[in-house]
């Protein structure tokens, strides 16, 4: 009797452990020109569980598709692929996305209520950009201190931003350039990630046979 009580104070322990265990995301993406590097990093307890990187985005002029190949790493296990996002494919997920959203009840107060536990470090974005006429470059330059100016207002509102931003928008008047650089940390508990899980769950509408 006295084993079966100490594997679950050992349970009872390991649970509340993980409740309160931050997970570490870390963003980083990158694009010059035609090149283009997507890599993500989820990280526990200061070592890295998983690791996603994309570094090869380019369109297919035949079938107008992205053509992405994707490296995985999960512990030591190293997983590379191919993955062809078509127009159809796009189309094919928003509708699943809107499938989802009508049969979870009040979605919108549950994310919110997630995301406002979600931390936020370290957000930089830098861009260099031009199309060869000072003017234009100068118009267009403005539009995406606009652009980011909002995204950083949505991000500030709904998440916890821990640190100033740190942004910047370079035009170049005279050349044509197309250059960004963005990186960011995510941090929350995955109690809280749990605790929304499970309140989708729960307000998922019955479906009618």
């Amino acid at each position: 009797m006295g084993w079966l009580i100490g594997i679950l104070i050992i349970l009872v322990v390991l649970f509340v452990l993980l409740m309160v265990t931050k997970l570490k995301i870390k963003i980083d993406y990158q694009h010059n020109q035609d090149n283009d590097l997507l890599e993500v990093n989820l990280s526990l307890w200061g070592m890295r569980v998983f690791k996603f990187k994309a570094p090869l985005i380019k369109i297919d002029e035949d079938s107008a598709s992205l053509v992405v190949k994707e490296e995985e790493k999960i512990g030591n296990k190293n997983i590379k692929k191919t993955e062809t996002i078509t127009p159809q494919t796009i189309i094919d997920g928003i509708r699943r996305l809107k499938d989802f959203l009508l049969h979870i009840i009040g979605f919108h107060r549950i994310v919110k209520h997630f995301l406002q536990r979600v931390s936020v470090y370290d957000f930089k974005w830098y861009t260099d950009i031009g199309v060869g006429n000072a003017a234009y470059s100068a118009q267009l330059a403005g539009v995406v201190w606009s652009l980011k100016g909002s995204i950083i207002g949505l991000v500030a509102h709904y998440m916890k931003m821990k640190q100033m931003p740190k942004l910047n928008v370079q035009p170049r008047f005279q050349e044509v350039v197309s250059y960004t650089s963005f990186s960011c940390m995510l941090s929350f508990r995955i109690g809280h990630a749990i605790i929304a899980g499970l309140m989708l769950i729960k307000h998922w509408k019955k479906i009618p046979k």
